[in-house]
């Protein structure tokens, strides 16, 4: 008789918009504008009204107008009647704007320690997060992070910190 000792499954190192450590961190409210939908992991940038809302960057962001990470947690997410989890218009949720966190990578991205992080800006991948080789200039903007090596490909996150 032997005894099981592989159950098939591994607990994910973190989660998407997961406080990584215990490190300081600024963590703020906003509303998310109308017409915007996103999950926590995600990049954002000013809104509407700058130091208020937040919305997903758009082709033409500057880094100037990142706000932070949308943090897991800040916001009961439940699933909707079309089985998505997400957070969209009028929304407050908790944008950490200093600290490590969890992101969602977009495909392709090569973390390296100390890596500069780029917040894509268009296409599929919009507010997520990739590094230099990966995208072209006009679809990425560089913001004040960078990766801290440690990532979790299956499950497409990374740790970045600013």
């Amino acid at each position: 008789m032997s005894l099981r000792n592989d159950y098939g499954y591994a607990i994910p190192k973190g989660i998407a918009g997961g406080i990584f450590d215990l490190s300081l961190k600024n963590i703020f409210t906003y509303t998310i504008d109308e017409g915007n939908e996103m999950v926590p992991g995600m990049g954002v940038v000013s809104g509407i009204t700058k130091g208020e809302t937040v919305k997903l960057p758009v082709s033409g962001s500057i880094a100037d107008d990142f706000e932070g990470v949308f943090v897991h947690g800040s916001k009961q997410l439940e699933n909707s009647k079309d089985g998505k989890v997400s957070a969209s218009d009028y929304d407050a949720i908790g944008v950490m704007q200093k600290g490590r966190i969890w992101v969602i990578i977009a495909p392709g991205t090569t973390i390296a320690a100390k890596g500069k992080a780029y917040l894509v800006t268009d296409g599929d991948n919009v507010g997520t997060f990739t590094d230099a080789g990966n995208a072209t200039e006009s679809d990425k903007v560089g913001v004040l992070a960078t990766f801290t090596g440690v990532s979790d490909a299956d499950n497409n996150i990374a740790v970045i910190e600013y």
